[in-house]
């Protein structure tokens, strides 16, 4: 091999390994016979009564642990995520859009016209404030992209590092 061909393999070689991956997420979305919806990381049990859809979502960069299914599995089981939203919400429309995109396995609680519901929440938060996210006790009032990356992080849900994060960490 000449110089000029070994330099050629190498470049390509590199851009290969440095590239970010592209990560395919499969959300399910189960609405239980009383219309309630929620969001997980797997399929429920076919015996029990679920509608199910899935939606497979590629997330660009790399998860900052190798083992993000089981971390949010964990994750999930330790501190669950109730999202009570109710339609025509743009917060509760773009926090829901972020835990999709995070690949964060939640359900989602609309509290319009639900009488029991409402009730539900306002016995754990004190108030009808809708969006109210959930991690595990923790209860945020409204939609703040920041606070509720720092709620999930410290819940150990994965994070998902972009490759654009990763230059401007190196810079």
């Amino acid at each position: 091999m000449n110089k000029y061909t070994l330099t050629v393999m190498l470049v390509v070689l590199c851009a290969a390994l440095a590239a970010p991956t592209v990560q395919a997420v499969r959300l399910y979305k189960w609405v239980d016979q009383e219309g309630n919806v929620s969001y997980h990381d797997r399929p429920p049990p076919s015996d029990a009564g679920y509608r199910v859809e899935s939606k497979d979502f590629k997330v660009g960069g790399r998860p900052t642990t190798p083992a993000s299914g089981d971390q949010a599995s964990a994750a999930a089981e330790n501190f669950p995520v109730v999202l009570y939203s109710a339609p025509k919400c743009a917060s509760c429309d773009r926090a829901r859009a972020y835990l999709e995109q995070r690949g964060v396995p939640f359900t989602d609680k609309n509290v319009d016209e639900n009488f029991p519901l409402q009730a539900e929440l306002r016995e754990k938060t004190g108030s009808l404030t809708v969006p109210t996210i959930m991690v595990g006790d923790k209860v945020m009032k409204g939609y703040l992209q920041s606070l509720l990356a720092g709620e999930l992080d410290a819940a150990g849900y994965p994070k998902i590092e972009t490759a654009q994060s990763k230059q401007e960490q190196e810079q």
